[in-house]
């Protein structure tokens, strides 16, 4: 589990380190950085079953073939957890899952950055919210509809960068592809202030 953590870990700096936007430098650094402070004696079993990725297609992008492969090996190691602190309506809550592999509530304390996965199954739309996290996404499934403030709703592909301002809100829906996507968090990254 450490080597293969510690692959994913690389890997995820590495496809964020793609863009020159400051928060994807901040959340790369900071998992770089936490590559060997793995701790399997810390890791805490998950609080919903373990997250299958099976029925996945692999991304289009080849470039992005061993990232996702790194995530297929370590799935069933990773902590998973329903997304939104508790705030997120159990109907929609229960088709997704999201882990902080760093962060305050990590597998690997963080006290400046969170940063993990999340998976939201086909057909669910994540309802509108924000939070004073600066955000980032990069997924690598797609197409998946996003929405930003009051704008339409706009196609992202894998691979792109999906970024969102303090407090920003923001959906996503997915349609018959899942979401599979990396995710960071910089500046004021408590939960307290995630509203729906």
């Amino acid at each position: 589990m450490p080597d293969n953590l510690g692959i994913l870990l690389r890997l995820m700096a590495g496809s964020l380190r793609q863009s020159n936007l400051p928060i994807c430098q901040l959340v790369a650094t900071a998992l770089d950085v936490s590559v060997g402070q793995i701790n399997t004696k810390t890791i805490k079993k998950s609080e919903i079953a373990p997250v299958k990725l099976d029925g996945i297609d692999p991304p289009p992008d080849p470039t992005l073939m061993d990232l996702f492969q790194a995530i297929l090996q370590s799935v069933a190691d990773l902590s998973w957890r329903r997304p939104g602190f508790g705030k997120i309506p159990d109907a929609i809550a229960n088709q997704m899952a999201v882990c902080e592999i760093i962060g305050p509530t990590g597998q690997i304390k963080h006290e400046t950055v969170r940063a993990g996965l999340l998976f939201q199954a086909p057909n669910i739309t994540y309802p509108r919210h924000s939070h004073a996290a600066e955000e980032i996404y990069f997924p690598l499934t797609g197409s998946v509809d996003w929405q930003i403030d009051n704008a339409i709703w706009c196609q992202h592909e894998a691979g792109s960068f999906i970024h969102h301002l303090p407090y920003q809100p923001h959906a996503i829906r997915t349609g018959k592809i899942p979401l599979l996507t990396i995710w960071g968090w910089t500046g004021d990254i408590a939960a307290h202030s995630y509203r729906i």
